[in-house]
């Protein structure tokens, strides 16, 4: 069985360079995709993902494959070798000499080694640098969820030596941490809670990061958090409840920071829109996200004009929440106007959004809520539930006490794609979130280990 799956990998591999050497990218990319199916830890696959991309010049899109490959393998030489290129095509020449030199470390061809070593001396020389700097070494750890980091990630490669690790059993967290200067533990769960208590922790500048759920639970109260230098939490009342729950722990020197959560802008194209009647629910569909009121909602609004339709695009976590939702789309006879329309990924929901005139958020407890933000600098109109998370983060004529004010907000003709956009921009903006975050850091590399 092992034979025959080496033979058909080969066979891919063979299949997609032919393509890539004739041109033909799009059948190419397909079968580097069935390729990760079967195996998705190959790290030459990811390099003939990046030199397509590449050839069509989204250089972007090339750095996050690279990185994906060199998180598989640190010392390729086709995926160094590649983001060195990437990255003096982008003019960041002191980034394109570390990834070159360290592709010539990893070179066994000693006509590629010539070249090489060619590139870097040119380099070197028109740009009048004298040296390669060793970049600092930060390792992120999480258990898949990581829809929040990687914008976080491809800031700080600029600065720093990134590696994100997947973690699927403990070893990972002590090989990661024996590698990295800095260790980041992207939710305050298991993983902080085992890694903080290694030996090795005392001698390690380790950051953890709450998102929300984390302060509901005995997550917070597992790490040594004496060994944990800084804690970032994404919204304020999550940061009150941690240090409420957390009062009696012994947290020495911990450094507690609200850092607000950011939004990639230029990754959502603004629609500008007018008063509508399609309403909008995005994300996962849970306790928290309290879907029953957004029914409650739509069901008052559809009685006033059946032209008012619900799209939903999210998955459901909760056997009673699909329960509930099932009956009262069958009690209410509403199943020719709420639309489920399943899990959305990056590309389908920008899409999605095009078709959207209004965003409910009924959920009882969120942060800055990304369903929220991304739909505003899409141009959509936000119908945004009273609860402690987003009156922290939303001006309050974009929340409703009330299933009759979410009615009049809907109904009303005010509506302003422009000025929901710039709303996120101005507070929530990616950009905002680096220029915190890398102050923490600038904060922790300056002073002692605990």
């Amino acid at each position: 069985m092992k034979n025959d799956i080496d033979l058909l990998k080969k066979q891919l591999k063979g299949n997609i360079q032919k393509l890539i050497d004739s041109g033909d990218l799009k059948d190419a990319r397909q079968l580097i995709d069935q390729y990760k199916d079967i195996d998705s830890d190959d790290a030459e696959a990811y390099s003939m993902d990046a030199v397509i991309l590449i050839m069509e010049n989204k250089f972007d899109e090339a750095e996050e494959v690279l990185r994906e490959g060199l998180d598989i393998d640190e010392n390729n030489f086709d995926l160094n070798y590649n983001f060195g290129y990437v990255y003096k095509q982008n003019q960041n020449f002191e980034e394109a000499l570390w990834y070159y030199k360290k592709a010539l470390d990893n070179c066994s061809n000693k006509n590629m080694v010539s070249d090489i070593d060619k590139i870097i001396r040119k380099i070197k020389s028109e740009h009048n640098i004298s040296a390669i700097v060793d970049k600092k070494k930060i390792v992120f750890f999480d258990k898949g969820d990581d829809k929040f980091i990687w914008d976080i990630i491809n800031e700080l490669s600029e600065e720093y030596k990134t590696k994100h690790i997947r973690v699927t059993n403990y070893r990972q967290i002590d090989e990661g941490m024996k590698w990295a200067d800095i260790c980041w533990f992207e939710w305050c769960d298991e993983l902080v809670g085992y890694g903080s208590k290694l030996k090795l922790a005392k001698n390690k500048k380790i950051i953890c990061r709450i998102h929300g759920y984390e302060v509901y639970s005995d997550f917070i109260r597992e790490p040594n958090w004496k060994n944990v230098n800084d804690l970032i939490i994404v919204a304020p009342h999550i940061r009150r409840i941690f240090e409420e729950n957390t009062r009696n722990i012994d947290k020495g020197n911990l450094r507690i920071h609200t850092v607000f959560c950011g939004i990639n802008v230029d990754k959502y194209p603004l629609n500008i829109k007018k008063k509508g009647y399609n309403l909008g629910y995005l994300g996962y569909i849970n306790f928290k996200k309290n879907i029953p009121l957004t029914l409650d909602i739509f069901k008052k609004l559809h009685d006033i004009d059946s032209r008012y339709k619900l799209y939903i695009a999210g998955q459901f976590q909760d056997a009673r929440t699909l329960a509930y939702f099932q009956y009262f789309i069958k009690e209410y006879k509403l199943d020719k106007s709420v639309v489920f329309e399943g899990w959305q990924n990056e590309k389908q929901k920008i899409e999605w959004f095009k078709k959207i005139d209004y965003m409910v958020i009924s959920s009882i407890d969120e942060g800055l809520c990304f369903a929220a933000a991304e739909s505003m600098v899409s141009g959509i109109k936000p119908i945004l539930h009273n609860c402690e998370g987003i009156k922290d983060h939303y001006d309050k004529k974009y929340i409703f006490n009330s299933v009759d004010e979410a009615v009049k907000m809907i109904t009303e003709e005010k509506y302003d794609s422009r000025e929901y956009r710039k709303f996120i921009q101005d507070k929530y903006s990616l950009d905002k979130e680096n220029f915190y975050i890398t102050k923490v850091l600038d904060r922790l590399n300056e002073g002692e280990l605990k």
